[in-house]
């Protein structure tokens, strides 16, 4: 997955601590590195630095990509998903486990308009 193309080109989403840019993936984007099935989503995720020292993003990191893969049958698929903390945000279980799939569907309805 390109991260910056998804962050460039794609739709995004955001609720008080997450937000979430996605794009549709396409046959002709698939490389040779890439082996994901074209039914299911995949995940990027990016945690600045000033959202706090190693153990604080790790954190964050550890708590999305678990939401996403105990939640995947709730988010759409055939999807590149890159998703980072809102600025301020403090990393909460119950927070990021409920935004991640109302932004994932938020976003795949806005795929079409592109729009934040």
């Amino acid at each position: 997955m390109r991260f910056t193309f998804v962050l460039r080109k794609g739709a995004c989403a955001a609720d008080g601590i997450l937000v979430m840019f996605a794009v549709e993936r396409k046959v002709s984007m698939i490389h040779d590195g890439d082996r994901a099935d074209d039914a299911t989503a995949r995940i990027g995720i990016t945690i600045p630095k000033k959202v706090g020292n190693a153990v604080v993003r790790n954190r964050w990191k550890r708590w999305i990509r678990e939401s996403f893969r105990t939640q995947i049958d709730e988010i759409p698929g055939g999807i590149d998903i890159v998703v980072r903390p809102k600025k301020g945000a403090k990393p909460s279980w119950r927070a990021i486990r409920r935004s991640i799939p109302y932004l994932a569907k938020k976003v795949a309805k806005r795929l079409s308009t592109k729009t934040c």
